[in-house]
């Protein structure tokens, strides 16, 4: 059974709503509209696939806004604005952001990992599949010892002496193994085992790897930087992210109860 943040998001797609069968498609979309801006935003995003341009951005600027409530950042240094830009303000002229500053990029970030959050190469399963086939293993044919060839006829001749003096000869007619095929060897089939391969890029856990490289370069500042500042903070913010997701899962269920 789907969710209701999947349910939500067949409600906003017309398409998905031909192939699942979810009640009433306005119900649930009334329910997710009680759910907080940032809440909204996030599962339009993750589960109704509204990843246009102008939906990512102001879900930004609203995680932004909450990380800035946190007091952490509410600093001068992160405005956007140089130096030279906080003088012409001061002055009284209309000073236009230069660029946008590290707390927005910090949560772009953030939202990108969020709603893309599963592994790329197990697509969020945390397996990759059966494990490899084994391969047949090369035995010594049972039924000629490796002879290649089995006697089929044998007949004993008491005229026919040997010269050693040890008895009648013995004439035997040999033909190739069947078994074997005339080769010596068999190949014996392992048992199959039904066990999957566990991804070996997110362990099994069906998230995406975390790209340290790939966050200090968004932010704007080197490796160790991110490693001694940003890192602790990605973690906490990504945490707080998956608490607004429950708290939407909540809103929906108490405005759903009859």
């Amino acid at each position: 059974m789907i969710d209701l943040k999947e349910q939500a998001g067949i409600a906003m797609n017309v398409r998905s709503q031909l192939g699942e069968s979810i009640g009433d498609p306005k119900v649930t979309l009334g329910a997710l509209a009680f759910a907080n801006d940032l809440g909204r935003a996030l599962v339009r995003m993750k589960c109704g696939q509204d990843v246009r341009p102008d939906a990512v951005r102001r879900a930004t600027l609203l995680l932004a806004q909450m990380i800035r409530r946190g007091g952490k950042f509410n600093r001068g240094k992160f405005t956007g604005i140089d130096v030279e830009s906080k003088r012409e303000r001061r002055a009284g002229h209309d000073v236009a952001r230069s660029k946008v500053d590290i707390v927005e990029r910090f949560a772009l970030r953030l939202i990108i990992e969020w709603v893309n959050d599963q592994c790329a190469r197990c697509a969020g399963r945390g397996v990759i599949g059966r494990t490899p086939k084994p391969q047949p293993v090369s035995n010594v044919c049972p039924d000629c010892k490796g002879a290649r060839v089995v006697c089929v006829s044998e007949e004993r001749i008491p005229f026919a002496a040997r010269r050693s003096g040890r008895g009648p000869m013995v004439y035997r007619e040999f033909e190739p193994c069947a078994k074997c095929l005339g080769r010596g060897t068999v190949l014996t089939e392992p048992k199959k085992s039904d066990s999957r391969q566990i991804c070996p890029c997110c362990s099994g856990d069906g998230r995406r790897p975390v790209d340290e490289s790939a966050r200090a370069h968004a932010l704007g500042v080197s490796l160790p930087i991110y490693r001694r500042y940003w890192a602790k903070r990605f973690a906490a913010t990504l945490a707080v992210l998956d608490k607004v997701d429950g708290s939407v899962v909540d809103t929906m269920r108490r405005q759903l109860q009859p």
